[in-house]
C-alpha cells in the first residue's frame, strides 16, 4: 500500500476568491498548489473544490452528489472547478477515485476534455475524455477520514 496522505477540507482564501472558502488540502498543501507546483502553465493555482453551496444548477449539485456518494469501485469525480462560474463548463479538474479494502485512492488526477460528450451525454459525459496530469502520483487517503472531510463539500 502506498504511503498513506492527510485530505483534509479548511476554510481559507485562495488566489482570485477574496471571501474564505472550502479548501481541499493534501498534507498541509492546498490541492490547486499542489497540482500549479507540477503544471505552472497549465492555470490551475486558485481552482476551488466542486463546493455544492458555490453551484447553482440543481442538476449539477445532484451530478456530484451521485459522484462523490456512488457505491461503485471506481468513479471519476470532479474535485475542482474554475471559481469565476462555479460549474461544469469551465475548467473542472477530475479524479479517478478508486474504492479498496477501507482506502480511497486517487489514482490519476486530470483536467476534463468532455465538453463534447457532455452535449451528448449531460452530466454523465464529464470525465468520459481527461487529459491525465500524469506529474500526479496516486493518492491514498484513509477511508474515514476521507469521506468525514470531503463531506463538507458534497453532502450539503
Amino acid at each position: 500500500m502506498e504511503l498513506i496522505k492527510k485530505i483534509e477540507v479548511v476554510t481559507m482564501k485562495s488566489k482570485y476568491c477574496d471571501v474564505e472558502h472550502h479548501t481541499i488540502v493534501i498534507d498541509d498543501t492546498p490541492l490547486d498548489l499542489l497540482l500549479s507546483r507540477q503544471y505552472p502553465s497549465n492555470h490551475l493555482l486558485g481552482l476551488i473544490p466542486t463546493i455544492i453551496d458555490w453551484i447553482d444548477n440543481p442538476q449539477e449539485k445532484e451530478f456530484l452528489r451521485q459522484r462523490f456518494q456512488s457505491t461503485n469501485k471506481e468513479v471519476i469525480l470532479p474535485i475542482l472547478m474554475c471559481a469565476d462560474d462555479c460549474d461544469m463548463f469551465c475548467t473542472v479538474i477530475v479524479a479517478k477515485v478508486v474504492k479498496a479494502n477501507g482506502y480511497i485512492i486517487w489514482d490519476q488526477i486530470g483536467i476534463d476534455m468532455s465538453s463534447d460528450e457532455f452535449k451528448l451525454w449531460g452530466y454523465e459525459g464529464i470525465g468520459m475524455r481527461v487529459n491525465w496530469l500524469e506529474k500526479i502520483p496516486l493518492m491514498t487517503f484513509e477511508e474515514g477520514q476521507y469521506f468525514v472531510e470531503l463531506g463538507k463539500i458534497y453532502n450539503r
